[in-house]
């Protein structure tokens, strides 16, 4: 169980970083959602 947390934490890391870099740059029109989707599925896997 404290395995699965720990992952957990991290994901949930991951995606706040992802969501912080990504969401100002979707609002500002610098960054198109295609694009922004492919750059998801790199850090993802």
């Amino acid at each position: 169980m404290l395995a699965r947390m720990k992952l957990n934490v991290h994901t949930a890391q991951t995606l706040a970083t992802l969501r912080d870099t990504l969401l100002p740059r979707l609002i500002s029109g610098q960054l198109r959602l295609p694009e922004a989707g492919a750059l998801v599925e790199e850090s993802i896997v």
